[in-house]
């Protein structure tokens, strides 16, 4: 039986130099090519017939010792194959457009909500289903199923984020200062110890002047006075995040809105320490690994000093048991006042966190549990003073939500008996008696959020609604509203008041059908060249990942974004303006995977030094974005992402990275050292521990990583391959036990690509901590001396040194990470801005680079070759492509 090659000639061409190897009962690479119909309908299919195209037009095949195939047979058959192949794809475009069907994925709605009712503050993307993805990304149609299940969600956060715009109406507080004192903050007096705890490294104690107050601790002498109440404090050498909870003020927000944050402190020197006097006496149980004897001595909260350095203080909001950080800063020795600006949610309530500190999680005896931080002369600690709020600040489109549902209709509350109307949330204040959080009984502990009934006033209510739907259509739709629509949605309003609804709810009711339309829930595109709004929102989801802005729907209006220089104009303005940010976000979740930077943990048995290291991680993340930011906003050449002279780092990531001269909390960029391994986006500690599992690292994983995310390289293992276990005993290297795997052929062909560049990245640890052995942990082994963030005693012990060296296919070497990266820049530069021109293009349009836009994309890296392949060329590239103007 032969080949059902696509064109004449190719079914001669593979029996006479194909055969030889692929075909009979064991074909090489399990394919075929004797029995291989050409079903272009058939994705798998016409995958297999574009690997066949690549391997022969690369001269990979027939492979090195085979006959060669005269040039012009060859020529023939990868013309005539190519061409096939792209008129296939080219009729399906024509036919249906690139990319298919889709809605909005949940990042997208998320901010589409936001931007339409002005409610920044509402979690919408966490309340939905997790969206699904094809091609790396949740942006392609086939991916985003729409279930009974889907439409729920969307209707409720619709409805929610609706009553959270009304209740910005109705609660509109005057912008107020409040400011709580930490003397009299209930949370922070926890002076004493309670029954059966003695550790005072868990105890909050009276400051004064950086000076301790035994007397007040003791409970001899008052709280607090009037005459000192401005330099009274409460100090702590701990963090907030520990099992004996911290500094969460009382305050709680009343209305959403924009505030700013003041809080005053210092660092101090708190006596006790000792830890260099801790020694290893035997192992233990399972339960408490390694036994010490030690003369470590507790804080003594009666002597404290002036602090000998900076701590960073970050700032986290609570609701529900959830935390967000905020913002950071420094307390110095000397008291000062740090304010930050920040958006807060109703009912939020605000915690300070010294960050450095240590986090308290007690396992095991008390001997095995001990402050990383002390030294002979002590530890230390923060000092806070006072913590205070203003706001809500003047904000003119704070009910700008409510003013595209309801016009300038007023509102009014519904008194004690009356029915109807809809529940609106607003924070309640605290209940009679309980301690309110300063200024007129604004929020309290023991503030709530409860629904208040309301109902919005109209004298013509059928008049009323149809302005009022008819403008939030035109808000809402991201075209021109076809006249049917909005009659359906009129239809809909008059049913709901007929039921007896009220005008309020029958609005409300009609708005979420709205919301949740295919006209505003689907991207909608007609095959062929795009129309301005669909270019407008096609941008507009690309670059700011939600729908067009007032400027971008009128150029639309006015038919002119189709004009090329319109078009990049408007493109520069969304990569300038500060909502590309979210662009930022959601395209480094997704191609370098940064949203799972919390799939694993460090293990507490080999990596504690990192267990509870919040800092570092959140520090690490951001690192990443504000990099792939500066690429974007400075034009860097696609080898950046390889390599690079700066990275963005704060004081405790450049501690973890060995970079000396970096203090503070703030992040910044960073010139690193002459010949450091950091620079570009391998080496970064998100990456590096997106890419391990918390516990080992695996070559093959950062290979496989590298190969798809930076080289552009797809990359699938064989079903039933079980994944490798590393050694934790440390008896055999991973290096060795993949030495065996590959000796399997059927392994080898994809493991000697895959596995050099995991290789390169072995010096880098589970968190990207710079390494040259591994970490090991066996029974009766003697750990390293050291102490984690979490109090306990390191349990590892280093074992087989680490081997970054590795080969690449080609034969070219390599010794470490460091000649890895000269190799890809001197030979890969090309592919690895083919690879992110794909990234983004995939990414912006909704369909994975085909076969028949491999032209558009060799013009596009063509255009930008004089700019070393800048990345916002590339944007611009794209955007003018018909890669992107075309469905």
């Amino acid at each position: 039986m032969t080949a059902a090659a696509p064109f004449a000639s190719g079914d001669a061409f593979i029996q006479k130099n194909c055969a030889t190897c692929h075909s009979s009962a064991a074909p090489a690479a399990r394919l075929d090519l004797t029995k291989l119909s050409y079903e272009p309908t058939n994705p798998d299919n016409f995958a297999t017939w574009i690997k066949v195209y690549d391997r022969v037009s690369a001269g990979e095949m027939p492979p090195a010792g085979m006959p060669r195939p005269s040039a012009e047979s060859l020529s023939l058959f990868v013309n005539g194959l190519g061409a096939a192949l792209t008129a296939y794809e080219t009729n399906v475009a024509a036919e249906r457009g690139r990319a298919g069907l889709r809605r909005l994925n949940a990042y997208e709605y998320e901010n589409a909500l936001r931007d339409l009712l002005y409610v920044p503050w509402v979690e919408i993307k966490s309340k939905l289903p997790q969206d699904g993805e094809s091609w790396r990304y949740n942006k392609i149609g086939a991916a985003l199923d729409v279930s009974h299940v889907q439409l729920a969600r969307y209707m409720s956060t619709a409805e929610y984020a609706m009553r959270e715009a009304l209740a910005a109406k109705l609660v509109q507080p005057p912008p107020t200062t409040t400011r709580l004192y930490a003397r009299q903050e209930p949370s922070m007096r926890n002076f004493r110890p309670r029954e059966g705890n003695t550790r005072t490294d868990r105890l909050s104690f009276p400051v004064l002047d950086s000076h301790a107050q035994p007397d007040v601790r003791a409970g001899r002498s008052p709280l607090s006075s009037e005459e000192d109440k401005e330099h009274e404090a409460i100090g702590r050498v701990s963090s907030v995040f520990s099992d004996a909870g911290g500094f969460s003020w009382s305050y709680r927000v009343p209305a959403p809105g924009r505030y700013k944050i003041r809080v005053k402190g210092y660092t101090i020197w708190v006596s006790g320490g000792g830890v260099d006097h801790w020694n290893y006496v035997g192992f233990g149980d399972e339960k408490t690994p390694y036994l010490y004897q030690s003369t470590y001595h507790r804080p003594n909260s009666d002597e404290v000093w002036p602090g000998r350095g900076n701590e960073p203080i970050g700032v986290y909001a609570q609701s529900s048991g959830q935390s967000r950080p905020l913002a950071a800063f420094d307390f110095t020795p000397e008291p000062s006042v740090q304010e930050v600006e920040v958006f807060l949610s109703p009912n939020e309530a605000i915690q300070t966190d010294p960050m450095r500190l240590f986090r308290t999680r007690v396992n095991g005896s008390e001997e095995a549990y001990v402050n990383p931080l002390a030294q002979q002369d002590g530890m230390p600690g923060v000092a806070f003073q006072w913590f205070e709020v203003e706001g809500p600040l003047s904000d003119a489109n704070a009910t700008s939500g409510y003013r595209v549902m309801f016009g300038d209709l007023p509102v009014r509350r519904l008194e004690k008996g009356e029915t109807g109307g809809v529940g609106v949330p607003i924070v309640a204040p605290p209940s009679s008696g309980a301690p309110a959080a300063g200024g007129g009984g604004r929020g309290g502990r023991f503030a709530r959020t409860q629904d208040v009934a309301v109902e919005v006033v109209s004298e013509h209510p059928h008049e009323d609604a149809e302005r009022l739907i008819r403008a939030f259509l035109a808000q809402a739709y991201r075209r021109p509203v076809e006249e049917a629509h909005a009659k359906r949605f009129l239809e809909l309003f008059n049913q709901q008041l007929e039921l007896g609804h009220g005008f309020t709810q029958s609005l409300l009711s009609t708005y979420t059908a709205i919301l949740c339309s295919p006209g505003y829930l689907f991207v909608e595109e007609a095959p062929g060249r795009l129309d301005d709004y669909a270019l407008a929102t096609r941008l507009s989801l690309f670059l700011w990942n939600s729908p067009p802005d007032a400027e971008l729907r009128a150029v639309a209006a006015q038919h002119r974004l189709t004009n090329p220089d319109v078009l990049r104009a408007q493109t520069d303005r969304l990569l300038n303006d500060a909502k590309s940010r979210r662009f930022i976000d959601a395209f480094t979740d997704y191609w370098l995977d940064l949203r799972k930077i919390d799939d694993s943990s460090p293990s507490t048995t080999l990596y504690n030094d990192y267990e509870l290291d919040d800092p570092l991680k959140l520090a690490a993340v951001e690192e990443t974005r504000l990099f792939v930011q500066e690429l974007f906003n400075r034009n860097l050449p696609a080898r950046t992402i390889v390599d690079s002279d700066f990275t963005f780092l704060n004081e405790r990531l450049a501690q973890h990275y060995g970079i000396p001269g970096v203090t503070g909390v703030a992040m910044r960029k960073v010139t690193l050292p002459k010949d450091s391994v950091r620079g570009g986006l391998m080496t970064q500690a998100s990456v590096l521990k997106i890419t391990a599992n918390g516990t080992t690292t695996s070559p093959v994983v950062r290979g496989v990583w590298i190969m798809e995310r930076i080289l552009g390289y797809h990359t699938a293992p064989p079903a039933g391959v079980p994944a490798l276990e590393p050694d934790i005993r440390g008896a055999v290297t991973i290096r060795q036990q993949l030495d065996k795997h590959r000796a399997d052929p059927t392994c080898a062909s994809c493991h000697r690509k895959i596995d050099p560049p995991g290789f390169a990245l072995e010096s880098f640890d589970v968190m990207g901590g710079a390494r040259d052995r591994y970490r090991a942990f066996a029974e009766g082994a003697t750990p390293e001396p050291g102490i984690g963030l979490s109090g306990q005693p390191f349990a590892f012990h280093y074992g087989l040194p680490v081997d970054s060296a590795g080969t690449l296919t080609d034969g070219r070497s390599f010794k470490d990470i460091r000649e890895f990266k000269r190799l890809l820049l001197d030979h890969e530069e090309l592919t690895v801005a083919r690879n992110v021109l794909g990234q983004l293009a995939t990414y912006a349009t909704g369909a994975p680079i085909g076969f028949s836009d491999r032209k558009q994309v060799e013009d596009i890296l063509n255009q930008t070759r004089a700019s070393g392949y800048g990345i916002r060329d590339i944007v611009h590239g794209i955007v003018e492509s018909d890669l992107f103007r075309n469905k």
